[in-house]
């Protein structure tokens, strides 16, 4: 039986966790546990056993990566492509307000465009531009900041002015507020949402309609959520509200591995879930099956300073395994040679392929030295350092032109596109076009529609947009009938954007490389879906969704970025005070996020666990005497083997 199936070689923990039917659930999921294995098996015995209808039930994680590997593992197991919704919380926060942002009023429509982070922070940019605070040293970095904070905890641009009264000096506070109200103001004319927007709009949407909210309820009478211990305000208020009803929820989070404080994940909702569902059942993971015995007893015990977390035992599923290799370097150099001798060991003399060996650090910048020793020994190595291909000029080029053919509300993608490739539309007439629609409250489509063919532009500069409206409208209608991937090379074509780039001879060849890559990866997905939802999923990928670990290389990135990841052997580079704790942590009293990163690192290896300090190191031109990392100092003596570089 296909029961059978899902419930065999799991361990009684497991078990337990699968089996339950009716009512809140909480698994406390330690560090390789098993958790994606618990929760597949879960939801897929809800449908074999309990007869669950799929369309019943809603997963929730964090990264397209792990809903897809969700989708897959439930697939194989009940035998059936019909799946639940397994969806990242913001793609099913998208996927509601497609259905029902109408319901919002306001000029938003089920074609809105979803703002990656590059263009959110450009609209910001724009928008302390039109303000006129160009010259007060706004960054917009840090506005944006402040913003996405704001709407994390479903603040509103109308809520902000009352809200946030006393965080800043007044003068702040008030271009804060202004700045905040415009910049909303210019998405919604865009019909454009950032992704904070995602889950507050959707929150605001649920709080609006108790029908609508009611609706969801009946559809998802099962929710399950993976890494709930990152979930910020908003994410927790709209999981509780949607679970409510029927209370057939179901977290799966560890507190342990709560690491993204910076970004408002708070992790007290895990704390708060059995205060919220007062008749929850909880279940602990014991078994660790990812790390020797050696290294879960050291990163336990580093992990055992920490007051705010769940008491928890851990159990070692795997043989002792080798003493953790702590290395004292004499300066920055001493410690990449160390690295890159040890990598070469691991391969050469161990077998170790590269791609299972990782090099892990608090901060990018300590990146630099590293591939230099690297390089010098010929070692294959992959930078993981978030979305760098969507980024590249010519890809966002590419996807501005489809957001824009999907959305003519969409003033900021026709803002990149008006005159890329170059077409004689310049900054004069682009002011223009701006200044009639914040006239006459209408869309620069509308301005550029209107003013072809009347107002007070020049001959030439008429026909130059007459020309440009005609080849987008044209485009619109390519569109309606062919694949995703014949619009793109029907738009390198018409546009001249590939005659443009070819012209440019050798250096075009790296950005031509990059749009064939484009292309590859967009006729995979026409498999699945189509424009709009690839338009989606790319707004919507996350740091993690980029690295696959399939080619032989090293993999170098921070701690952050190896969530959810695991190698056989990992490098914990730059233990030191003002690092890893970082300087801001000790400042700021948020040290035990800093540990926990700690343990998050360790807890990626299986076999081995290299690491590194220097009692000297140059960083951001400086020359730094930091003190050994307190975490060093709560690892067991007995687990370390300890060398010094030379002096």
């Amino acid at each position: 039986m296909t029961e059978d199936r899902i419930l065999k070689d799991l361990n009684p923990y497991q078990r337990e966790a699968v089996v339950h039917f009716e009512g809140p659930l909480l698994i406390i999921a330690g560090a390789g546990s098993g958790k994606t294995r618990t929760i597949t098996h879960r939801i897929a015995y809800l449908m074999a056993h309990y007869k669950v209808p799929p369309h019943h039930i809603l997963g929730v994680t964090f990264t397209n990566k792990a809903a897809e590997e969700m989708r897959r593992r439930v697939e194989r197991l009940v035998g059936t492509s019909k799946t639940p919704w397994i969806r990242t919380f913001h793609s099913t926060a998208a996927a509601i307000l497609r259905e029902q942002i109408h319901h919002l009023g306001g000029r938003y429509t089920q074609n809105f465009t979803i703002l990656d982070e590059d263009d959110s922070r450009a609209a910001i940019a724009q928008t302390i531009k039109d303000l006129g605070y160009s010259d007060e040293g706004l960054n917009p970095s840090f506005v944006a900041e402040v913003i996405d904070r704001a709407k994390d905890e479903l603040i509103g641009p109308e809520e902000f002015a009352s809200r946030r009264v006393g965080m800043f000096d007044s003068y702040l506070f008030e271009l804060l507020d202004r700045i905040y109200k415009h910049y909303q103001r210019k998405l919604e004319a865009s019909n454009a949402l950032d992704f904070a927007d995602l889950i507050r709009l959707t929150v605001r949407l649920f709080q609006e309609r108790v029908d609508i909210l009611n609706f969801y309820r009946d559809r998802f009478r099962f929710i399950v959520i993976d890494e709930y211990q990152d979930t910020n305000y908003a994410q927790y208020i709209f999981s509780r509200m949607l679970a409510e009803k029927y209370e057939n929820i179901c977290v799966v989070g560890d507190d342990d591995q709560s690491i993204f404080g910076w970004r408002g994940a708070d992790p007290t909702n895990i704390f708060k879930f059995e205060h919220d569902f007062p008749n929850c059942k909880v279940v602990q993971l014991k078994s660790n099956y990812r790390s020797t015995a050696r290294i879960l007893r050291a990163a336990s015990a580093v992990i055992s300073n920490n007051q705010l977390r769940k008491p928890k035992e851990l159990i070692a599923e795997r043989p002792e395994g080798e003493r953790l290799y702590l290395y004292c370097a004499s300066d920055e150099h001493d410690e990449a040679e160390f690295v890159a001798r040890q990598i070469e060991h691991l391969h050469y003399d161990k077998g170790v392929p590269l791609n299972h060996i990782a090099v892990l650090y608090r901060i990018n910048t300590l990146s630099r030295v590293l591939e230099e020793a690297l390089i010098q020994r010929g070692i294959p190595y992959e930078i993981v350092r978030g979305l760098k291909f969507y980024e590249r000029a010519e890809i966002k080029d590419l996807l501005a032109y489809l957001r824009f053919l999907v959305n003519p509300a969409d003033d900021l993608s026709l803002v990149r596109i008006v005159n890329k490739p170059r077409r004689g539309i310049g900054e004069k007439t682009l002011a223009l076009l701006q200044n009639h629609a914040r006239t006459e409250h209408c869309s620069l489509w509308d301005a550029i529609r209107y003013l072809s063919e009347n107002g007070d532009l020049g001959t030439s500069a008429r026909v130059r947009l007459k020309e440009f409206y005609s080849l987008i409208e044209s485009l619109r209608d390519y569109a309606a009938t062919h694949s995703p991937s014949e619009l793109v090379l029907e738009i390198l074509q018409r546009t001249g954007y590939l005659t443009e780039l070819q012209a440019e001879g050798l250096d075009s060849e790296e950005r031509l490389g990059n749009i064939e890559e484009f292309m590859g990866y967009l006729k995979q997905f026409e498999q699945r879906g189509g424009l709009r939802e690839f338009l989606e999923e790319v707004a919507l990928m996350a740091e993690a969704d980029t690295y696959s670990g399939e080619q032989e290389r090293v993999a170098l990135m921070t701690l952050h970025s190896a969530k959810g990841l695991e190698f056989d052997s990992v490098f914990l580079v730059a233990l030191e005070e003002n690092i890893l704790p970082h300087g801001r942590s000790i400042r700021e009293g948020t040290l035990e996020e800093e540990r926990r990163l700690c343990y998050v690192g360790l807890t990626r290896a299986k076999e081995r666990v290299y690491l590194s300090f220097t009692n000297q190191r140059t960083l951001y031109g400086k020359l730094l005497l930091n003190a050994p990392s307190r975490f060093i100092w709560e690892l067991p003596k007995e687990e370390i083997e300890t060398s010094y570089g030379v002096t």
